[in-house]
Parts: C-alpha cells; sequence; structure tokens
C-alpha cells in the first residue's frame, strides 16, 4: 500500500521540483540586466537620452535599469537660447536622473550644424555677424559655462562632432578653420574641467567602417594632439545596416581599435543602431549587434558602447532617413527584449 502511494505520488515531487528549477531560472533570466554585467567589466554601457520620451514610465525604468551611462544632447540652441542666458532645466532633469540610478552622463554635440546653432548667432543667415574676437569669446564662455554646469556627473564631452565634414560645423569652421576651431574647444573644455574625457567623434560609414575615412580621422586627430589639443579618446559612429554590411565589418572595427590605441587615445562606440533592412534580417542584427560589442570588449583600450535609442519607438530613421519599416534597437514598440538585446547580454556575459 505505501508502496502504491508512494510511486503515485513520485511524479507530482518530480512536477514540483522541476517547475522550482524552471522558477529559479526565470527568476534569474528576469533579473538579468545589459548593466549588471557592464559594471563588472568597467564598461560605460549607454543610450541616447530622448527628453521627449521622458513621460514614458517604460522608457525611463528601462534606462535607469539597463545602462550605466547615458548621452546628454547639449546643443548650442538649447542650453544657451539668447546670448548669455543659459537654460539648463533638460540637463538638470538627467544630472538628478544619473544620480537617482547611479549613473553617469557624456555631453553630446556642443559644437555642431548651424542649424543647431540659437537664433541669435544669425548662422542661418550667414556667418560675418561677430568679429571671429567675438566668436572665440562666445565659443569659450559657451563651452567652459555648460561643462562646469555638468560638474562630475559628466564623465566625458563629445565637443565638436564630425569635423570631417566641415560643413557640419558651419559657421564655427568658416571663421576659424577646423583645426583652429577643434584646438580652442578641446582646449577652453580642458580648462573648464580638468579631468573630464574629452573625445573626438566621427561616423564612418553604413556597410561597415570605411579604411580609408578612419586614416583621415586618425591624421587630423593626430595633427591636433601635436598641436596641443587635449584629446582623449576617438568615437565611432555605427548606423549600421544589416543587409547592406561588407563581409569583412569586424575587421574594419579592429583596423579603428588599432589607429585609436597607435594614436594614444580610448576608443568608443559612441552611436550604436543595426537597421534590420526591408527582409527583417533579426538574426544579422543580433550578430552585428554581438560581434561588435565582443570586439570591443576584447580590447582593453574600448571603453565605451552606447546604443542610439532604448526601443524601435525611439528610433531616428524614420524622422531623418524616411525609412518606416526601421526597428535598429534592442526593445520593440512595446520595450520587449529583442534578439538584438540577446546578442549584446551575451557579448557581456563572455566579458573582456
Amino acid at each position: 500500500m505505501r508502496k502504491s502511494v508512494f510511486a503515485a505520488a513520485l511524479p507530482v515531487v518530480l512536477s514540483i521540483m522541476l517547475l522550482g528549477q524552471q522558477s529559479a531560472k526565470d527568476s534569474k533570466s528576469s533579473s538579468e540586466t545589459l548593466r549588471s554585467y557592464a559594471d563588472k567589466l568597467d564598461l560605460l554601457l549607454g543610450t541616447v537620452i530622448q527628453g521627449k520620451f521622458w513621460s514614458d514610465p517604460q522608457y525611463t525604468a528601462t534606462l535607469g535599469r539597463e545602462f550605466n551611462s547615458g548621452a546628454s544632447m547639449e546643443l548650442m540652441h538649447h542650453t544657451q537660447p539668447q546670448r548669455g542666458q543659459f537654460n539648463f532645466e533638460n540637463m538638470d532633469r538627467e544630472i538628478q536622473f544619473a544620480k537617482d540610478h547611479n549613473m553617469k552622463l557624456f555631453g553630446v554635440a556642443m559644437v555642431y550644424r548651424n542649424d543647431t546653432a540659437p537664433p541669435w548667432l544669425q548662422f542661418q543667415a550667414g556667418c560675418g555677424h561677430f568679429s571671429p574676437a567675438e566668436l572665440d569669446q562666445i565659443l569659450k564662455n559657451h563651452i567652459q559655462t555648460v561643462i562646469r554646469h555638468g560638474g562630475d556627473t559628466f564623465y566625458g564631452w563629445e565637443v565638436v562632432n564630425e569635423p570631417l565634414d566641415p560643413a557640419h560645423n558651419g559657421c564655427w569652421t568658416r571663421v576659424f578653420g577646423e583645426e583652429e576651431l577643434i584646438a580652442k574647444a578641446y582646449r577652453y573644455a580642458r580648462e573648464a574641467s580638468p579631468n573630464t574625457l574629452l573625445l573626438l567623434n566621427e561616423s564612418f560609414g553604413r556597410q561597415g567602417i570605411d579604411r580609408p575615412r578612419v586614416d583621415q580621422f586618425f591624421s587630423l586627430l593626430k595633427r591636433l594632439k601635436s598641436q596641443g589639443a587635449p584629446i582623449d579618446a576617438a568615437g565611432i559612429e555605427m548606423h549600421l545596416e544589416a543587409h547592406q554590411m561588407r563581409s569583412d565589418y569586424v575587421n574594419e572595427f579592429k583596423y579603428f581599435l588599432e589607429q585609436a590605441r597607435r594614436a594614444g587615445v580610448q576608443a568608443h562606440v559612441t552611436e550604436m543602431d543595426v537597421y534590420q533592412g526591408p527582409s527583417g534580417a533579426f538574426d544579422k542584427q543580433k550578430e552585428i549587434y554581438y560581434n561588435i560589442l565582443h570586439t570591443c570588449l576584447r580590447d582593453s583600450n574600448c571603453k565605451g558602447f552606447t546604443l542610439w535609442g532604448i526601443s524601435d519607438t525611439n528610433a531616428w530613421h524614420p524622422i531623418f532617413k524616411n525609412l518606416s519599416d526601421t526597428k535598429p534597437l534592442l526593445f520593440d514598440e512595446g520595450y520587449g527584449k529583442k534578439a538584438a538585446y540577446f546578442g549584446v547580454l551575451q557579448a557581456l556575459k563572455e566579458g573582456r
């Protein structure tokens, strides 16, 4: 009788044990976050902060849970809308969020295109409304005021953005010349915050990393450093397109990392997303995310990896690339984890 009772009960007991094991696995899986692994690796794992999504609780919850850094857009027409009058409302909100969630911030694109300059500079109407001496003082005052306000919550600043296209830095370049502009801007930034990382950033293509452009960028960076420009890091934008990637893209990225090391600067992936293409190549998207982060982590000089958005709702492509089908990020429109998320997670678990 006892044997029959035991035999009848055994399947139930085993089922409960298996359910318990599965529950423990599910609990661990749900508690895993990207930043929990990034923190152990001393990797700055970030995403751009998009203020228009602050009212979305899923956005802010995911931002604080999954990332240990945020790219803070500090365009001049936002921070100094009137000459000598600064508006730090957005920055202060991001600083408080970062402090509340034990995150660091990275300031993006202080000096950039004419359309990011405030109207009072009148850059859209031409470049002759201020003398070079006046613009020099405006540049210095702006950079130093913004950086000092950011304080030590900011680990670094992208002072000048995308220097290989002179049109991107507009009237600043036409008045000072590209190299003089960059040298001035980075010296002023260093004066304002001697211990903050200063990064020079560039894009290198959508189908991989264009080696001649990499060579051009590091030639410029080395000339600037020889002139005393305090540049600590080289940033690479990676707005990639899965359906058009060259087969050699990983080696192309390794080439960028090698040139950064030779130039004596850190390497950071500053902007990354992967358009899946018209056919929806999401497995390829996952593979690309994994390969880039894995390659970064295997190079001790690669210190940061920043995504350009959190969920596919946040993607920039529909506005700037006219791509309505784009789903380039780690989370879907409902903040569900996509295959790409697990590609990034796998690379983080494998470590350096």
